[in-house]
């Protein structure tokens, strides 16, 4: 099951699941205690039971207030309506990877340095670059940033795993934005990565019962500048290893908070387009959705 937050005009907030296709129902409608997604991980720890068989239990006591997905997607991305989607958490934390989980052909691991091939073939000693806490993150239809003292920046659309309590709890999808300073220095590997806007998810978080091969997903990226397509990338997130052991090395030899965020790496990217200000960025995953954001300068 995909489950969504919704916001209504006037603030009113629904943890939603989408139980019928293109039909969204409000869990916190049927029971106020339900507010979030970590709510029902909350529930899922301390019963044993999915979060799923949570979700249909409380369909099950009452009718939901509902809401149809086109329409909120349209009102999302023309900030007019009654309600929008949000992000659908606010994770303690993020992490981006990439090099160890993403597929790399024999011919170009020969050519990479020896720091880059120790790094691919020994997985399990995590690659992770730490993106930020929730404040940074962006929705699945708000902006996006671009730093203004970096020359090159790109979108990555990605897969996003969702942590808690150190195991795997769910999939999303997101741009992860990726600024050039780090390529400049490695002493600037940190604010090439952590700034204002410097990643989105959404629009929902699927459960892993409902993303059945997770290890090839069907993803695009779609850059648009005043109004136009300029870049397309069509490509199969295909991953080098499970999820489970994608997490497994993260939370290896650390405590993290109990809900993270993990993007897996750039599979869709179009390095030859720099993001500039206005640029319409929509990134679209098999089995999620997908996010459109505007990128702004911060």
């Amino acid at each position: 099951m995909r489950y969504y937050r919704v916001s209504e005009k006037f603030g009113k907030m629904h943890l939603c699941v989408e139980a019928v296709d293109g039909l969204l129902t409000s869990l916190s409608s049927i029971n106020e205690l339900v507010g979030e997604f970590r709510d029902l991980l909350d529930a899922s720890d301390i019963t044993g039971n999915s979060v799923d068989a949570i979700a249909r239990h409380l369909l099950k006591q009452g009718r939901g207030k509902e809401f149809e997905l086109a329409q909120l997607i349209d009102w999302s991305i023309s900030e007019t309506g009654d309600a929008r989607i949000i992000k659908p958490l606010e994770p303690d934390e993020m992490w981006a990877g990439g090099l160890g989980n993403m597929i790399m052909t024999p011919e170009k691991l020969a050519d990479a340095p020896e720091g880059v091939r120790l790094a691919y073939n020994t997985p399990e000693i995590t690659t992770n670059f730490y993106k930020g806490t929730s404040h940074r993150l962006a929705g699945p239809f708000d902006r996006v940033g671009i730093r203004a003292d970096t020359e090159r920046t790109i979108a990555e659309g990605e897969l996003v795993l969702v942590i808690y309590k150190g195991k795997l709890a769910g999939f999303s999808t997101g741009n992860e934005v990726a600024g050039g300073l780090g390529a400049r220095s490695s002493n600037w590997l940190v604010p090439a990565k952590v700034f204002t806007g410097c990643a989105s998810l959404g629009p929902c978080i699927a459960t892993p019962e409902s993303i059945p091969d997770p290890m090839s997903l069907a993803l695009e990226l779609v850059q648009y500048r005043g109004g136009k397509e300029i870049a397309r990338s069509e490509v199969p997130a295909r991953l080098k290893r499970p999820p489970e052991e994608i997490v497994a090395s993260t939370v290896a030899h650390d405590s993290p908070p109990d809900l993270v965020i993990q993007y897996t790496g750039g599979f869709a990217a179009v390095p030859d387009f720099p993001l500039q200000a206005g640029d319409v960025v929509r990134i679209t995953m098999e089995g999620v959705g997908f996010v459109q954001n505007t990128v702004e300068v911060v």
